[in-house]
């Protein structure tokens, strides 16, 4: 995509945002490039302005909706059949609602697998991994040889290297540990960039997108979830 086509879509899409205003979600000042007259970081709802972070929670929520249905667990959710064009047509209690009951229906998955666990981390696929020592160093491709690694966002909590958590599969539980962590923050940040950077000691934290290097070397259901 050309600059002047990108260009020419802002000019479009973009809608004045007063330069004091707050994200109706969150409460936080809005950023430079979220008011004004290029405003277009800032995402509306059908009554309301969000943040980039507010907006980039439901758009989360959105994509992964369907690796956290488990009807036998509990009741549907508020955000059962949101997608990522809807969230504009959204109103600012159902945002709002939707957000909420990430966090609600989270805590409750939790206390299912006991009261040691804190975080959750939703998987959407997995693929495992046999990083040369050209490519990773020779322990390091030692280490992470056939290793699984989980690609998903944190919805609960923070998940780091050597953290011990636990494999929900269907109904078969396995422990296992976080090998490396990384950070999905733009389109060019692959996995294999990660690995070759040696960059697997940063943390996920809730609402992030990343990669978990698994020491598994089973391989997993379409509905499992990591418990931390």
């Amino acid at each position: 995509m050309g600059a002047f086509q990108k260009f020419c879509e802002w000019s479009t899409d973009a809608k004045y945002v007063s330069l004091n205003r707050k994200c109706d979600v969150c409460g936080k000042k809005l950023g430079f490039f979220e008011t004004g007259f290029w405003s277009i970081n800032a995402k509306q709802l059908s009554d309301a302005v969000l943040c980039s972070h507010c907006y980039e929670k439901l758009r989360v929520l959105a994509e992964y909706r369907t690796e956290w249905l488990k009807p036998k667990q509990r009741k549907t959710p508020p955000f059962d059949k949101l997608t990522v064009k809807g969230i504009s047509y959204l109103t600012f209690e159902k945002a709002k609602q939707v957000l909420e009951a990430a966090e609600t229906f989270g805590k409750e998955e939790l206390a299912l697998y006991g009261s040691d666990y804190t975080s959750v981390f939703r998987m959407r696929n997995a693929v495992f991994i046999e990083p040369t020592a050209l490519q990773v160093g020779a322990n390091r491709s030692q280490k992470l040889k056939n290793r699984l690694v989980v690609f998903g966002f944190v919805q609960l909590g923070q998940f780091k290297k050597g953290d011990k958590v636990l494999i929900a599969d269907g109904e078969a539980r396995r422990e296992t540990t976080v090998l490396e962590a990384y950070v999905f923050d733009c389109e060019e940040n692959t996995l294999e960039v990660n690995l070759r950077a040696n960059m697997g000691k940063q943390r996920i934290e809730r609402w992030q997108t990343g990669w978990l290097v698994l020491d598994s070397m089973e391989t997993l259901g379409t509905n499992a979830t990591i418990i931390g």
